[in-house]
């Protein structure tokens, strides 16, 4: 892995935990707050909110950079080299796709809410349709980028990241 990649990588784990964190600690002292003391945070559940969508999306990209989303392969890894290669670039192609229809439906729901602040907290409402367009651009550069090296793989002889697959017991 780049160095680029694995600092994306970081960053993103970074991100996730710090989010996990910031969610669990204002639901749990919002619960405490509000049976302890008949008081709470107001804003607490439209952060928690906001913060569990982008942490949802960010670990979509994380997933997706990793190999982690599920997968049945069951005929794919069975077919010769060059079927083999064939379905992983219509796979990352219908994927691309995808992408699209993300990046275009979070796009209009962000440029239609981006004026609405939320009730409590004030916060465009658009923020939270935003981690759709950095999740559709992301995944986008990424399924781009393992378009471009199954290509240079299979060009150069080494086989597709399906093969790759086969020998390691994991998908790439």
């Amino acid at each position: 892995m780049s160095r680029l990649g694995f600092a994306v990588s970081r960053i993103l784990e970074v991100l996730i935990v710090a989010g996990m964190a910031a969610m669990s600690a204002m639901v749990f002292l919002n619960v405490v707050l509000r049976y302890a003391f008949s008081s709470g945070i107001p804003f607490s559940v439209e952060i928690s909110r906001l913060i569990f969508v982008w942490l949802i999306f960010l670990g979509t990209i994380l997933a997706l950079k990793d190999g982690a989303h599920l997968c049945v392969d069951t005929l794919v890894r069975r077919l010769p080299r060059v079927p083999k290669f064939l379905c992983y670039w219509a796979s990352h192609l219908l994927m691309l796709w995808c992408c699209w229809l993300l990046w275009e439906g979070s796009w209009i729901q962000t440029a239609i809410n981006w004026s609405n602040a939320a009730p409590i907290s004030g916060i465009s409402v658009g923020v939270m349709y935003a981690a759709g367009l950095v999740a559709a651009a992301a995944m986008g550069v990424t399924l781009i980028g393992n378009l471009w090296r199954s290509f240079a793989d299979f060009a150069g002889g080494r086989g597709s990241p399906a093969d790759a697959a086969d020998e390691e017991g994991e998908r790439p």
